[in-house]
């Protein structure tokens, strides 16, 4: 029986593994390995808080490629959506504790039914990965349990890394004060609740520590600075827009994308239409067009259109958003654009001077929150695992160091420029290859794509194998 081990068991992960089971045509033993004690739900998935959403409505969230309505169908099953009509639930920002709820649940399904009808294996072990080692045509996974795990395919899908030290002079990055990573625990080293805070950035992860804070009944004001002062843009209901690019136009250069972008932002403008629909239009045109760009052309757009991009890009629900503006209004969130210059520490409080519309302001805060979301350098990287994999040159990083060189198959490149046939990496780590490798629509048709290669290819191997083992037998029979 062939073994595939899974690396990160968030929605890559699980997903990935998930398809394999749904399938192969071969025995497997698929062991997904992640450290988070609460399965199948990665950092996404694993919070409690029913007031943190989904950013997508329920009817783009189905987990299968190949069943575009699975969520949606799921949902209807359960007691607190069963009044609901199916058209207000297909459009419904779902709390995102009930989607780790649906990972789990379709885990738990394949695990008890792939056993029983493939005579295989689908299990979850809760452990880390910090070594891999290859051998022959397989690989040794080294966890940290001291534990070893033979594979014949080892699949990386660790998702985002943490937050990256935030640097600023004067900050203690030990300090009780300076909250490190917002997802982990965090609630555990807040001041009281009538204190002053500052949240360091002022995307997605910052609108999540402020729906935690809200939840919390927190009393003191909140700050939020970056570079820029924008917040992510509120989802609305679509209307037609014309395709203004079409796969015949690509490759594109940037200065030519920006231009076209540019001109139907006006038009779009002068017809009244909100322009955050040429983003959404542009969606299943981004991987190929980013592709298309020489590396000096990513790096332009990484330093200077990243910012408005996600903005667009990655909205919220509507009641979060309105949420956020309704604390902006009262003062109770007050988000501005500046950047920190120096930050200082007396008493119980943290002093932060910041440069912000030409003029400097001071902020005294109980607690100061990295909110910048996660880290995207991948050298040096946060993961024990991949530093290992790096200097033993059995993975390399891609042209942006944001994550690890990979082959259209998903087949990790290695120092020599080599494909793996071991080796498969999906998801966030591949995000410097295909910039939109984070959202739901491309990690479900990542996973669903490589598992289809993966059995393929087991399939192909014990093809061959019969095929040997029939001549061989007739050369036995003939010799007789």
């Amino acid at each position: 029986m062939k073994t595939i081990a899974i690396v990160g068991g968030g929605f890559s992960g699980t997903i990935t593994a998930i398809n394999l089971a749904r399938l192969s045509s071969t025995p497997l033993q698929i062991t997904v390995i992640d450290k988070n004690r609460l399965p199948c739900r990665g950092i996404a998935y694993s919070t409690r808080n029913i007031g943190h959403l989904l950013n997508v409505v329920a009817r783009n969230m189905s987990a299968l490629a190949d069943q575009p309505s699975h969520f949606v169908d799921w949902l209807g099953t359960r007691s607190e959506y069963l009044d609901e009509p199916a058209a207000a639930l297909r459009e419904r920002f779902v709390p995102r504790r009930i989607y780790g709820d649906y990972l789990q649940s379709l885990f738990q399904w394949y695990s008890k039914s792939f056993a029983s009808e493939r005579h295989s294996r689908l299990e979850y072990i809760q452990d880390e990965a910090r070594d891999i080692f290859l051998e022959e045509h397989r690989a040794c996974v080294s966890l940290a349990s001291g534990g070893m795990m033979m594979a014949d395919t080892v699949v990386l899908a660790a998702g985002n890394q943490a937050p990256a030290p935030f640097r600023l002079r004067g900050l203690n990055l030990d300090s009780p004060k300076y909250i490190a990573n917002p997802w982990l625990g965090w609630e555990e080293k807040l001041p009281p609740r009538d204190q002053d805070i500052l949240l360091i950035g002022t995307g997605l992860t910052m609108v999540d520590a402020f729906i935690t804070l809200q939840g919390l009944g927190w009393r003191g004001t909140i700050y939020a600075v970056s570079r820029h002062g924008l917040l992510p843009l509120s989802h609305f209901k679509g209307f037609e827009y014309p395709d203004f690019l079409g796969e015949n136009d690509l490759p594109i250069g940037l200065r030519k994308a920006c231009a076209i972008f540019k001109r139907h932002c006006r038009a779009a403008a002068a017809r009244g239409l909100n322009p955050a629909i040429l983003v959404d239009k542009l969606r299943p045109l981004t991987q190929r067009a980013w592709q298309g760009f020489t590396l000096f052309e990513k790096k332009q757009f990484d330093r200077h259109c990243r910012t408005r991009w996600n903005v667009a890009r990655h909205r919220i629900a509507p009641e979060i958003h309105q949420q956020l503006s309704e604390a902006m209004a009262q003062g109770r969130l007050q988000v501005f654009p500046g950047r920190l210059r120096e930050c200082g520490e007396s008493g119980d409080k943290m002093k932060i001077w910041i440069d912000s519309a030409g003029s400097a302001r001071a902020i005294e805060a109980a607690a100061v929150v990295n909110c910048t979301g996660p880290r995207e350098r991948c050298v040096p990287s946060e993961s024990l695992l991949f530093n290992n994999l790096f200097s033993r040159g059995l993975i390399q990083p891609d042209e942006m160091n944001m994550g690890i060189k990979a082959a259209p198959d998903f087949s990790v490149v290695d120092g020599q420029g080599r494909s793996s046939r071991i080796l498969y990496a999906l998801g966030a780590v591949l995000k410097g290859t295909l910039w939109e490798s984070v959202a739901v629509p491309e990690l479900r048709s990542q996973a669903f794509r490589l598992a289809e290669h993966i059995a393929g290819h087991l399939a192909d191997e014990d093809a061959e194998k019969s095929s040997i083992a029939e001549v061989m037998e007739d050369v036995i029979e003939y010799s007789i």
